[in-house]
Parts: structure tokens; sequence; C-alpha cells
């Protein structure tokens, strides 16, 4: 069945890592995809990896990371665990980004936010 979470973020970042609390055994094959579409779940986005994991760590619920190399653009953050059948326990995900700045007369433009950009 290949279980999988979707994330909506609501605004799309320039995700540069993604970084999940999986618990045990259920962390074993599983992909992070981003992207803007949400369409089939989000997973026809574009894969930034899988998360790594350790048999040493069967029991255990640790933070595992994968980074999305280059950041890429995206509003869904889709957690999914390629095994038929098995489940897929997630206790928290978190995500770091960038930020892409244009410089247009003076002021910047962040997802719709403005600011002043002071030149002294």
């Amino acid at each position: 069945r290949n279980p999988w979470l979707q994330i909506d973020l609501k605004a799309a970042y320039l995700v540069s890592r993604v970084r999940a609390i999986i618990y045990g055994a259920s962390g074993q094959n599983v992909n992070v995809y981003v992207g803007n579409s949400g369409t089939n779940n989000g997973l026809n986005n574009h894969i930034c990896g899988s998360l790594p994991y350790d048999d040493s760590t069967d029991t255990k619920a640790i933070w595992r990371d994968v980074s999305c190399s280059p950041p890429v653009w995206g509003k869904y953050i889709v957690l999914q665990r390629i095994m038929a059948s098995h489940y897929l326990e997630v206790c928290e995900v978190a995500f770091n980004y960038e930020l892409e700045i244009a410089i247009l007369d003076g002021s910047t433009d962040v997802e719709g936010m403005s600011y002043e950009v002071d030149e002294g």
C-alpha cells in the first residue's frame, strides 16, 4: 500500500533539508518528496532522497535527515514508505528553507511581503 504522509505548508518555500522523527523499523525505505503539486498526493513532485536508516535504531524514535540538493521550491512535503502493506509511524517533521531575495528599486519582495532595504 506504500503509506504516505502529506504536509501542506500553505506557501511555497525553498526547501533545503527535511528532518523527521520516525519510529523504529517504520523508518525503512522512506522517500521524501517536495514540490507544488498536490496531484497524486504530492507523489509526482521532486524526490529529494530517502531518509537514512540504520538497523541499530530499530526500536528508537530518532531524527532522520535528507538534504534537497539543490534546494527545491515546494508547498508540499510528502513522506512515503516504499514497502507494500507496512506502516509508517511519524512522530514529528521539520524542514529547513532558504530565502531568495530579489532587490528591485531599493526594496525586497519575499512571498508577497515587502521590506525596505537600508542603503546606508
